[in-house]
């Protein structure tokens, strides 16, 4: 009996998608879920050699099950607008490797599935995410159930589908009856799980049987299972999945060309699939795919060959390294020394301390200059083996950021290896190759100047400054753990007593059981238990304000405090946050390991973790410095609206400016109100803020935002033109770019998608403006840095939040640091209106800041 495979594409598409990052190709077409289906299908075709293969497809339209339940799939979560563009590469791909697909309008793909596993002829395999289709189990149909996304599968058969859930097949729609399924807003019966379900099944084994003996059911189980009658069994013809729709296949004549031809090498090659394109035996023997770049290289593993290598090193201008497994050096793209390391005592190569101190003069010689791809990294590595890295003139994976804004860009060798398709032992000679073709592209692109003089600088300065970290005050932060974990305690007991039964509050399958199942609480969201759902149940019982208050302060004990003291170097009470370089599209910085960019500031006792936050020095303060909304003077400076320039340059409250204005009143007379709603629109415009954003934000109709918008372009007209200036440069360039010439590639303004596409278009309206804010503060803390080092200050440069700069500021600089500050970072760049900093400071981040 042959094997016949049936896919159930939606299903694995959506896993691959969410499984998978986002990838693009160097167009920018998104690609990761084609990229992720297609690897579970290589896997079927060369592990288990799969020849006869289908695909089905749900279509848009709707199906018979809409018509006798209109709400049937209500709520659920519209395809990402990444996705959709996909759905019909994959079909491209099916098309080329001439395995059939099939979608049936008024029909869902599971009903193709089960009406074509009912021939006997083929053992057949369905890979689905989708658990209804385990009611297809029978002796010749297995369910092969993706796990974790699509890196594992789980094998049903119906003896494993008893072991499991005790059922069989046929009692999945039964299950599905009494208990619902979220998913697919199948109703069931309202109050019961599916414990619950299973038990009843085990007695009952249908609904049928279990309604013909509903006097056995007592209490309010049996109120339940009679209130909802109708609905279970509407239910159950929801889940039943049609195994007789019609098809027109001929499964006899079902059978892949494999191995693949040229045309899906081309495809491979056209979304960069390059993993794919090097596997061996997919392609028949004629047929051209990428080759991996081979690289001379010569293997260093004794004592004089590595003095060779030395001697060499320290006549040469220019190498590359990269330390993994083994140590790789290059001086040219053509030849790669691979310095080979001993794993052990008894293994080959040389010993790595050794090494290290052979090297040692050359990675501190200042006139050796050396590529890198993470010059950061590798200054803490180098650091910790007692060696000061210096003579670095070039990062590649900074430059591969620069260069790939808005698109993939790599975070490691092995990424860059495989995108440029070098075999990985010949990395040195790709990152040496790397360093004048990507210095060219930057030339090329205008962002020479950025590279050199921001942001290659700014790793030096990022570096000190999470080497020297922000002081913790140790006691408060235990006293805050302390008090915070005595009222999870305490509000877990209540809570608990509340519910009548002890449960994890964190868990929420099991609080979803408590409210809706045990206290009989309304299910707005159909057992969703997020902030939402909770606020709108806040006056139906009091266990609701427990269960908000306990999520509040779990989250500020576990995501603030625990994690400050993980991270927290106990000799010294220093933590150390990491700065992301390569993260964000604008260029911002970002910080993990903890982010110190995300510390609370609304409410009161988020607000007190800032009090946490001390100096160092006795008698040190923590001054502040805080760029004057930026981005709204920097549309003032791009747009040359005179009406705004002149706000700026008179140093008027721009938000009661645009209050007066807008609301045609003199300056005097604008309300708190006036000017709340007028800096949602100030700020609103910077976003690209619609019509819809604005209503919600000022809880106003869509007509009076719409109207607000309109007197706003009128006030500033300028303004406007600006905006559509931007975004016209950005369709006809493919890209934006800031006052400096970072670029942000935006290929969303070509989708298909309605949604990509006001997602590009808020992209170029945005990022000159918060882009320019990045480069202009990065600059600022480049300049603070040298006159900190050039004035021989005790202070630190030590965090940067977005558009503000913290200092740790020793006893006595307090005056020189605040002048430095507001020197450099107000004279930094000479815009069409003033930059103005404020200078604020105490004993901790707290007083700084408030």
């Amino acid at each position: 009996m042959e094997n016949f495979f049936i896919i159930d594409g939606n299903s694995l598409i959506n896993r691959a998608f969410y499984a998978l990052p986002l990838l693009t190709n160097r167009q920018g077409v998104y690609s990761n879920a084609v990229y992720g289906f297609c690897n579970i299908l290589t896997k079927l075709i060369t592990e288990q050699g799969a020849r006869k293969i289908l695909v089905a497809f749900d279509m848009r339209a709707k199906t018979f099950r809409h018509k006798m339940y209109e709400e049937y799939k209500a709520g659920r979560k519209a395809m990402p607008d990444e996705l959709f563009p996909q759905m019909a590469i994959l079909k491209e791909m099916l098309s080329l490797m001439e395995i059939p697909y099939i979608e049936k309008e008024g029909f869902e793909a599971d009903d193709i599935i089960g009406t074509l596993v009912q021939n006997k002829t083929t053992k057949n395999f369905i890979i689905t995410g989708d658990k209804d289709s385990l009611q297809l189990i029978s002796d010749n149909t297995e369910v092969l159930l993706t796990r974790k996304g699509i890196s594992e599968i789980e094998k049903f058969d119906i003896n494993h589908l008893n072991e499991v859930y005790g059922i069989c097949p046929k009692q999945i729609v039964d299950l599905k009856a009494l208990m619902g399924d979220s998913s697919d807003n199948i109703p069931g019966v309202k109050g019961i799980g599916e414990k619950t379900a299973l038990n009843l099944l085990k007695t009952y084994q249908t609904v049928e049987n279990l309604y013909a003996n509903i006097n056995e059911i007592k209490g309010k189980l049996q109120e339940k299972l009679i209130q909802d009658k109708e609905m279970c069994f509407l239910s159950k013809t929801l889940a039943t999945i049609n195994t007789n729709i019609g098809l027109d296949v001929d499964i006899d004549k079902i059978k892949i060309k494999f191995p693949f031809d040229e045309k899906v090498a081309e495809f491979f090659k056209r979304y960069e699939f390059k993993s794919l394109l090097n596997k061996e035996n997919l392609f028949e023997s004629n047929v051209e795919t990428t080759q991996m770049k081979v690289i001379a290289k010569k293997i260093i593993k004794n004592n004089e060959q590595l003095d060779e290598l030395i001697c060499s090193l320290k006549n040469t201008k220019l190498f590359s390294l990269v330390i993994s497994d083994d140590v790789h050096i290059s001086d040219s793209k053509y030849l790669e020394y691979i310095v080979s390391i001993k794993k052990d005592l008894l293994g080959d190569g040389l010993d790595f301390g050794y090494f290290l101190e052979k090297i040692k003069p050359i990675l501190e010689d200042e006139n050796i200059k050396k590529i890198l791809f993470d010059d950061k990294m590798s200054k803490y590595y180098f650091n910790d083996k007692n060696i000061n890295l210096k003579g670095v003139i070039f990062d590649v994976m900074l430059a591969d950021y620069l260069i790939k804004s808005g698109r993939r860009h790599v975070k490691n060798v092995k990424e860059l290896c495989e995108q440029e398709n070098y075999e990985l032992d010949s990395c040195a000679s790709l990152v040496f190759n790397c360093y004048k073709e990507y210095s060219e592209k930057l030339k090329s692109y205008d962002m020479d100047y950025l590279y050199n003089n921001i942001e290659f600088p700014l790793i030096d300065v990022l570096y000190e400054m999470e080497k020297d970290g922000f002081k913790l005050d140790l006691n408060m932060l235990k006293q805050l753990n302390n008090e915070y974990n005595n009222e999870l305690i305490s509000l877990n007991d209540s809570i608990v007593a509340l519910a009548g039964s002890d449960f994890n509050i964190n868990s929420p399958k099991q609080l979803a059981n408590i409210l809706f199942e045990k206290l009989g609480l309304p299910n707005l969201k159909k057992g969703s238990t997020n902030i939402e759902v909770l606020e709108n149940l806040q006056n139906v019982h009091p266990i609701i304000d427990l269960i908000i208050r306990y999520r509040k302060i779990y989250k500020l004990n576990s995501t603030y405090i625990e994690s400050y003291l993980e991270k927290l170097d106990k000799s010294n009470h220093l933590v150390h946050t990491m700065f992301n370089q390569t993260l964000t599209q604008t260029g911002r910085l970002s910080s993990t390991e903890p982010n110190l960019q995300n510390i609370p500031i609304r409410e009161e006792e988020g607000r007190n973790l800032r009090k946490i936050f001390i100096s160092r020095f006795e008698n040190g303060k923590i001054i502040s410095a805080d760029y004057s909304q930026i981005e709204l003077r920097l549309l003032a400076h791009f747009s040359l609206d005179p009406k705004l320039i002149d706000a700026f340059e008179k140093n008027l409250d721009i938000h009661a400016t645009t209050a007066s204005e807008v609301f045609n009143i003199p300056l005097e007379f604008v309300t708190s109100e006036m000017r709340r709603k007028a800096k949602a629109v100030n700020f609103g415009i910077v976003y690209g803020i619609s019509e819809y954003g604005l209503s919600q934000s000022i809880h106003s109709s869509r007509k009076e935002a719409k109207e607000f918008i309109d007197k706003y372009f009128e006030t500033y007209p300028k303004v406007k033109q600006y905006l559509e200036s931007s975004i016209v440069f950005a369709k006809e360039n493919g890209y934006v770019k800031t006052m400096f010439n970072r670029r942000r590639n935006i290929d969303e303004l070509n989708s298909n998608s309605y949604n990509l596409k006001q997602f590009g278009e808020r992209v170029a309206l945005n990022m000159p403006l918060q882009g320019t804010a990045s480069d202009i503060i990065k600059i600022a803390m480049i300049e603070i840095s040298k006159e900190f080092k050039r004035q021989n200050l005790k202070s630190k440069l030590i965090l940067q939040i977005h558009d503000e700069l913290i200092c740790d500021t020793f006893s006595g600089e307090e005056e020189i640091v605040e002048e430095i500050l507001k020197n450099k970072m107000q004279n930094v760049v000479k815009l069409n209106v003033p930059l103005v900093v404020n200078i604020s400071s105490g004993k901790n981040l707290f007083d700084a800041k408030d």
